[in-house]
């Protein structure tokens, strides 16, 4: 999803014990112990200079220090990695045997990847190759877990001994782009990690059609149905209500007890649920045993996510004329559960009176209408999907018939932008881009009767205070819905703002193709720097948002400082992992990868990695930036070597 599920924090419920762990995967009682747990299987993504990312991901194997190898998923589910740099998404609720794990191989398919990256404000379909030039069909990566960190099921009398495997796939690092070729090309070297919990504090978003509920206890179960699949179940799950929880029901919007009561009068198996959760994990009746729940924040279900007559699609509103809105990097979602990136500029979604308009997470924005739709919203529709004689994709979701329930949903959307002014209530921003597209591409004609400027472009702030320090030039970042199609002024109602060193940032560094063997200039348990005067140093650069920053620009390179875990409850899993990992394509079509939770390791493998048979290529860290202490925290680091 998008930039909106950055703004939660909300606190978790108390535990429930290991009721959802009980309920994901079935009960397996013996005499002795069930003889297996869990494994909650998550994707997610570090973003990297792509428009789209769609590949299939065909299995994770685990490898046991008594078992050996077993495989907790194997169906095949087709993944755009772009949509996962925001959320992650529940692969699977697996059965898993006894023991404690070391090691981890998944494989991707690229035989049908769809990858695009933006040339001049329009995404380009790319050329995929691997390391030799040669198109590119699967790729293994083998993942060793840090030492500390082995993912280990406990014996117990019933499946309620669970772990979570976060896997992250890392975009920026896993692909270097070439613009310079036409189309351009992207050479593939995947890195991946897997870890028992994940480098950041995502939500978890749980998709599949309802089981059955519980309005007195406040869960729900549904099989785990993950991406778009519309046949296979990957386990179950039971999903935890709360008071603030809020439901979008076949257009309708309910908080709490409501929501969950609406939810139980639909039908199951038939009532697809897409929940967005907070992972907590729980303690169980044996002191030796964890679990967890996933406590729900928000819920889109029933025809508000997907109905049987319709077909989806998504993406950013760049131009409206009448009621055509013109998207741009639009991908289709069909009813046979295949979803594909759009590979013409821009698709056309058409709406009228019938379209039922909602928006996310709200149930404040009430009233709205297709003519609440305007330039600069990111949205996701339902309608008749067509490839007329234009070529051009069209979904009608007008709602004009009853196989034509016609739907608009409103996602929060990102604006960048320089201060201009600001007052009570009020700031004027130069802006930039809006949900990483440069504002050039945006035609705002008939959003307001006098016109809209982007340079001096309005946002309602209401009561939401400016961060300190913010001045005329300030670079802003701002969350929330476009204002309704022809009321500019405000251009923007903004449901918060951040500044920049609250973003998310990435530091990505390259060298040449002969790589790098003295790529940092300082390395100690504490931080380290990148050597700048590397002879094959190539390029480095700050992503914050859609801002960038060269590091040449700087008066000195950023120090580079480990993001420390936070404190956990006693006898429980952490639920963030700092994730440190060295990766190289150690044979043809294979990546070996090494993860650490703790820098100290990290840092001790390092000059162990980085040789002259192995020189380092690309380094990516995620995290924050501070630019009045020329600090970079990171939560995550990937060296390819």
């Amino acid at each position: 999803m998008h930039s909106l599920f950055r703004r939660y924090a909300r606190k978790s419920l108390t535990a429930l014990v290991c009721a959802a762990a009980v309920i994901a995967a079935g009960c397996h009682h013996n005499r002795l112990n069930s003889g297996y747990g869990i494994a909650w299987v998550t994707l997610s993504a570090t973003p990297g200079d792509f428009t789209s990312y769609i590949v299939n991901v065909d299995s994770v194997s685990l490898t046991g220090k008594s078992y050996g190898v077993v495989t907790p998923v194997s169906t095949v589910e087709t993944v755009d990695f772009t949509k996962l740099k925001d959320l992650s998404e529940l692969w699977s609720a697996a059965s898993v045997p006894n023991d404690t794990y070391t090691s981890a191989t998944i494989v991707l398919d690229y035989t049908s990847a769809n990858i695009s990256v933006m040339v001049n404000g329009v995404p380009q379909k790319a050329t995929v190759v691997d390391t030799t030039g040669k198109a590119v069909t699967t790729q293994t990566i083998n993942i060793t877990f840090d030492a500390q960190h082995q993912p280990t099921i406990q014996p117990t009398l019933s499946t309620s001994s669970a772990i979570r495997l976060a896997v992250n796939f890392n975009l920026g690092a896993s692909n270097v782009i070439n613009l310079a070729t036409t189309p351009a090309t992207v050479t593939i070297k995947p890195i991946m990690t897997m870890a028992t919990a994940p480098p950041d504090t995502k939500q978890v978003r749980v998709r599949g059609p309802l089981i059955n509920s519980s309005v007195g206890v406040g869960s729900y179960t549904v099989y785990v149905r993950p991406f778009f699949d519309e046949f296979n179940s990957l386990g179950q799950l039971t999903l935890f209500n709360s008071a603030s929880t809020v439901y979008q029901l076949n257009g309708v919007s309910y908080v709490g007890t409501p929501g969950i009561t609406a939810l139980s009068q639909t039908s199951a198996g038939t009532t697809i649920t897409a929940a967005y959760t907070n992972f907590e994990p729980t303690a169980t009746l044996n002191a030796a045993v964890t679990s967890g729940k996933f406590n729900v924040t928000y819920v889109v279900a029933g025809s508000t996510l997907e109905d049987f007559y319709t077909q989806g699609i998504e993406g950013d509103v760049i131009k409206r004329t009448g009621n055509t809105l013109t998207l741009r990097g639009a991908t289709l979602q069909l009813n046979d559960g295949t979803r594909s990136y759009i590979d013409t500029p821009d698709a056309l979604l058409l709406v009228g009176p019938g379209t039922i308009v909602t928006a996310e997470d709200s149930t404040t924005m009430t009233n709205l209408n297709y003519n609440s739709i305007s330039v600069g919203q990111h949205v996701i529709a339902r309608g008749i999907y067509s490839l007329p004689s234009s070529k051009v994709t069209t979904v009608d979701a007008t709602g004009s018939s009853s196989t034509n329930t016609g739907s608009v949903r409103l996602q929060t959307t990102e604006l960048f932008g320089a201060v201009v002014s600001s007052g009570a209530g009020g700031v004027v921003l130069d802006l930039a881009n809006i949900e990483y597209w440069p504002v050039s591409i945006y035609d705002f004609a008939g959003n307001g009767a006098a016109g809209v400027s982007p340079a001096a472009y309005e946002i309602d702030s209401g009561t939401l205070a400016l961060p300190p320090g913010t001045v005329t030039g300030s670079p802003l970042w701002v969350d929330g819905i476009s204002a309704p199609f022809g009321s500019a002024p405000p251009d923007f109602i903004a449901t918060s703002i951040t500044a920049e060193p609250s973003v998310p940032a990435r530091l990505q560094v390259a060298w040449s193709s002969a790589g790098s063997t003295a790529p940092f200039a300082t390395l100690t348990a504490t931080g380290l720097t990148i050597n700048l005067a590397d002879a094959h140093y190539s390029s480095g650069v700050i992503h914050i948002g859609s801002e960038s920053i060269d590091l040449k620009s700087l008066a000195a390179t950023p120090n580079i400082v480990p993001q420390p875990a936070p404190a956990g409850t006693s006898g429980l899993p952490p639920v963030f992992l700092p994730s440190f990992s060295i990766g190289n394509l150690s044979a043809a079509n294979t990546t070996t990868v090494a993860v650490f939770n703790s820098f100290t390791g990290f840092v001790t493998q390092v000059p162990k990695s980085i040789v002259a048979a192995t020189p380092a290529f690309q380094f990516v860290a995620m995290g924050v930036y501070n630019r009045a202490t020329n600090a970079f925290t990171a939560s995550s680091i990937d060296v390819v070597n």
